[in-house]
């Protein structure tokens, strides 16, 4: 199963290997590569660890002892059981077993409360993901906003060098003044220093989208593939924070069943097998045969059962079982909370979605105008009728206009990214084949 993960994940990355990657590469690449993502999962293996060591209490303990003693001077003779003054080496070995028979179930309870926190930690990874998925998709899409806006200042510089260059050519004809040249080489400086700005920005927001990654920054640049993500809802899914509180009650529920057993009374069976050796030393000293045969003939073997009834444990195990109530209260508050959190986001995610398809519609026609309004000054300046502050405050308006479309478009893909989410649908598609 290891070996099938190992390839599976290698597959998955060899986009990241090439240097192209789409949304589902970057979101698989920071599931795996995350550093809260792997302290999330480093969570489960304790809590896994914490299992099997509560399935260990309910299992028979198993203990062998051993002892050894050299008599000196005055002691106890081990065959006549008399005083004497002979040196005595004596040995004992004991296996001792003792079978937990009944204990108002607690260790069962607990064994249920060491699984709930397993599923509970297995849920916070399903939530730690989905928060650096999140913040791997605005990142994403912040490249790819910052990258348009690069591309945006290209064209801009690009179209006013080339009425800088006519401006020269007027001035020459006597067409235009000196005035006009010198504000057009100011529009084209200001153009280079916005390029300049807007390149620095997608630098820093290619750096946000390794950091959000977990990928080194000195890494290969990775060329972004900003491909139309495609998301099957399920209204069928559990949203992972609700289904973490839910897990969250489940424990509370058998704590308190714990809490209860524990003013059961406990009962054991216990079983064990002994024997000694002994040897003595001096004057008309003995020895009480090998060591063979002391095993045989001085073994002894025990079973029996013990029953344990708590009387009085200092109020302690009286105050566990309030404390127990008090907490399954708080998780039954916290699980009705998280989900109207839920239903609200969800709520709010469907508000965003229809706010951010009016905005866009609104913003492409804006655009449309600012267009057709940037034309008509244009032409005006050519036929010299407007002046270099007309032309720059039309072509201010126009790239507010572009920059706002592009920015509503990629809000509202990010709003029905989170509204497909909130109904169920999947961050991640590990199988998606370009």
């Amino acid at each position: 199963m290891k070996l099938f993960t190992t390839i599976t994940t290698a597959i998955l990355t060899v986009p990241a290997l090439f240097g192209q990657m789409t949304l589902n590469d970057c979101l698989i690449y920071a599931s795996e590569h995350s550093h809260d993502i792997i302290i999330s999962r480093l969570n489960v293996s304790k809590a896994e660890a914490d299992k099997r060591i509560t399935v260990a209490d309910m299992l028979p303990y198993l203990s062998m002892s051993s002892s050894g003693n050299l008599s000196f001077g005055r002691n106890i003779d081990p065959e006549t059981n008399t005083y004497d003054n002979k040196q005595t080496l004596s040995t004992g070995f004991g296996l001792n077993l003792s079978l937990p028979l009944f204990d108002g179930l607690v260790r069962f309870n607990n064994l249920k409360v060491a699984e709930m926190a397993r599923r509970r930690r297995l849920s916070d990874v399903e939530i730690e993901r989905d928060r650096i998925s999140f913040d791997v998709i605005k990142a994403f899409y912040n490249v790819a906003y910052c990258k348009a806006m690069v591309e945006q200042m290209e064209m801009q510089l690009h179209r006013d060098s080339l009425d800088l260059a006519a401006t020269v050519h007027a001035e020459r004809l006597g067409t235009k003044s000196g005035a006009d040249v010198a504000q057009m080489e100011a529009l084209v400086a200001t153009d280079r220093f916005e390029l300049a700005n807007q390149n620095g920005l997608l630098a820093k927001s290619y750096y946000t989208l390794k950091g959000s990654m977990g990928m080194p920054p000195d890494s290969a640049p990775v060329d972004l593939i900003f491909d139309a993500p495609e998301f099957n809802t399920d209204p069928t899914a559990v949203n992972p924070r609700v289904e973490e509180a839910r897990q969250a009650l489940r424990q509370s529920e058998y704590e308190l069943r714990a809490a209860r057993g524990a003013f059961s009374p406990k009962i054991s069976l216990n079983g064990g097998i002994s024997t000694s050796y002994y040897r003595m030393f001096g004057s008309g000293a003995y020895s009480a045969g090998s060591f063979s045969r002391q095993w045989h003939n001085n073994m002894g073997e025990y079973i029996g059962f013990s029953v344990s009834i708590p009387l009085f444990t200092g109020f302690a195990t009286t105050n566990r079982l309030k404390r127990a109530k008090i907490n399954l209260e708080e998780s039954r508050v916290k699980l009705e909370k998280t989900r109207y959190e839920v239903a609200r986001e969800t709520s709010e995610a469907e508000l965003d979605l229809r706010t951010a398809t009016i905005e866009l519609e609104a913003a492409e026609k804006r655009l449309e105008a600012e267009q057709v309004a940037y034309d008509a000054v244009h032409r005006r300046y050519e036929l010299g009728s407007a002046s270099v502050i007309d032309l720059y405050t039309s072509g201010a308006q126009l790239a507010t206009a572009k920059a706002a479309v592009e920015g509503k478009r990629i809000q509202r893909i990010i709003s029905d990214i989170t509204l497909k989410y909130y109904n169920g649908a999947k961050l991640i598609n590990r199988w998606t084949e370009k």
